[in-house]
């Protein structure tokens, strides 16, 4: 079946028993091994954990769209594999933009510590060689040499510390980001395999953003983010402490929750609570002035987590991520602000609606 009559549920499956060249054969396609090829590759797109939902479904329709069409021309062959790399390589190309903008923000902030503390350094230098040219007693050159060295390490301390924490700091909403995400997933992990410490991933992603900006502008769009970025942070953390929660900004609009321990068993609670903050949040829109040109404008959330239990150890951060995330594009697929929780037994997994879709 190529299609349904719900345009949301334009999904390709094929008939189990069919065989490649009867299945092209039924659908017209020529016999020509590169057009064959290609539309085998779109297919089997869908099996593939590491590509994300969104890509599968821009697969899928182009699938879909390709057969439709019966075009199965030179020119539309090179158009659609175009078309398909791109889809392919979407998510590379925002990682990699997203990290060159990190690296780039990263360069400044270094270069603004490493010019913060140039005077610093060179008075100490100064001091030691004076200290060295006073002809002083030996005792005290060394005692004022070590007292000069342990401030150059104080500031070297200082200077790592600060890195780090702007290494691991998203810029834009002060939560941890992805590079954090990724050292408290494994540490997760680590606590899971040795001690059944329990682990949950969240993953939300703001409704309709992309929208949001086109309307109001990114200036605005960068301020729902902070807003709900404290309003993540104020839910996550009412009940637990900093080490038994992780809020991260994700990338993008998308943003993830770790939960150690006994929080992760709250992870209901948290993602129903930010969810109604949210979704009765009235925002208000002002101009660079300050003036206000809209009141009441609403957002909302969708939610997708799933559980370390359900997967074993091998790979399991890809496999966490994998299902949080196809939990989390469930629920924009059902229209969005919900919740849908992603739980496995034996070979088969099931989405669960938890809450929301009363505000589309």
């Amino acid at each position: 079946m190529l299609h349904s009559d719900n345009p949301s549920e334009r999904i390709c499956r094929f008939e189990v028993g069919h065989k490649y060249c009867d299945l092209f054969e039924r659908l017209g396609v020529p016999r020509d091994d590169r057009w064959r090829s290609l539309l085998s590759c779109l297919r089997s797109t869908q099996k593939y954990s590491y590509y994300s939902q969104a890509q599968k479904k821009s697969v899928a329709d182009l699938l879909i769209k390709t057969l439709e069409n019966a075009d199965f021309s030179e020119e539309n062959y090179c158009s659609v594999l175009r078309e398909y790399q791109a889809i392919l390589a979407s998510s590379y190309a925002k990682k990699l933009e997203e990290a060159l903008k990190e690296s780039a923000d990263l360069a400044d902030d270094f270069r603004r510590n490493v010019y913060t503390h140039k005077g610093a350094v060179e008075g100490l230098e100064e001091q030691s060689v004076e200290a060295v040219r006073s002809g002083a007693d030996p005792e005290d050159i060394v005692a004022q040499l070590r007292s000069t060295f342990q401030e150059v390490i104080s500031v070297m301390k200082e200077d790592a510390e600060r890195l780090d924490h702007i290494c691991k700091t998203d810029g834009l909403t002060g939560l941890f980001n992805r590079r954090a995400f990724d050292e408290s997933l494994k540490g997760g992990i680590s606590a899971w395999e040795s001690n059944n410490t329990p682990l949950c991933l969240l993953l939300l992603d703001i409704d309709n953003l992309k929208n949001f900006n086109d309307r109001f502008g990114h200036r605005i769009g960068d301020q729902a983010l902070q807003t709900f970025s404290q309003i993540m942070q104020e839910v996550a953390h009412r009940r637990h402490d900093d080490e038994d929660i992780c809020c991260c900004r994700f990338g993008g609009d998308e943003f993830a929750i770790l939960l150690f321990g006994d929080a992760a068993s709250d992870v209901i609670e948290i993602a129903q609570s930010i969810r109604a903050r949210l979704e009765t949040y009235d925002f208000v829109i002002r101009d660079n002035q300050g003036r206000i040109i809209k009141r009441n404008v609403q957002m909302t959330v969708s939610c997708g987590f799933a559980y370390s239990r359900d997967f074993e150890l091998e790979n399991l951060a890809a496999l966490m991520l994998d299902a949080a995330d196809s939990a989390l594009y469930e629920a924009k697929d059902l229209g969005r602000n919900r919740i849908v929780e992603y739980t496995k037994k034996d070979n088969s997994c099931t989405f669960t609606v938890i809450s929301g879709g009363e505000v589309a």
